[in-house]
């Protein structure tokens, strides 16, 4: 197997430096030198070294390449993945518009229950009170947007905060309501 290239550089160059030191010492004695195993040392670390420029060339293109599709697949992560978060939004906005509709309807309703049970009884229905059924339901929709992110930055969601308070033990908003409301109903229906 070959050296690699910097070592076969090293190598010529060390070699190159002996011959000099050589011929240093053969012109001072007097002696013959060989020019020409001077002229080849030389010649192959010339080589060398443009092998070497050749090869930093060729792993700079490759690497030019590698970047160029990387970039290109980079831009199609970019493309398909703002699709998706363009999608995501759109039914977060429609749902989001459904749920503040759905939870007007829900107080409206609630008002007109409370309304009527102070009607019947002469006396409000605690669980019924618009504030009380205001603060539940934003209980009810901070449970769920804990959901979005818990952790340390649990909570937040921009400028929304919602409280870190104990978790609802069912999912369903209807199922805690009707146990809480239970009680006030009974008890303006008979």
């Amino acid at each position: 197997m070959t050296a690699p290239i910097s070592e076969r550089i090293q190598a010529a160059e060390s070699a190159l430096t002996a011959l000099r030191a050589k011929r240093g010492s053969a012109l001072l004695d007097g002696e013959n030198i060989d020019a020409a195993e001077y002229a080849n040392a030389e010649a192959e670390l010339a080589a060398l070294r443009d092998a070497e420029a050749i090869a930093v060339h060729r792993e700079r293109a490759a690497a030019q390449v590698s970047r160029g599709r990387r970039r290109a697949e980079l831009k199609d992560i970019v493309t398909a993945t703002e699709r998706e978060r363009i999608e995501a939004i759109t039914e977060a906005d429609e749902h989001a518009r459904a749920l503040v509709e759905a939870l007007q309807r829900a107080a409206a309703a609630n008002d007109r229950i409370h309304k009527a049970i102070h009607e019947l009884t002469g006396k409000g229905a605690h669980g019924f009170q618009p504030l009380n059924f205001e603060n539940r339901l934003s209980g009810y929709l901070a449970a769920v947007m804990r959901g979005f992110r818990d952790g340390p930055r649990g909570g937040r969601f921009g400028f929304i905060n919602w409280p870190d308070g104990p978790r609802r033990k069912s999912g369903a908003w209807a199922i805690e309501e009707d146990k809480i409301v239970a009680g006030d109903l009974k008890q303006a229906l008979k």
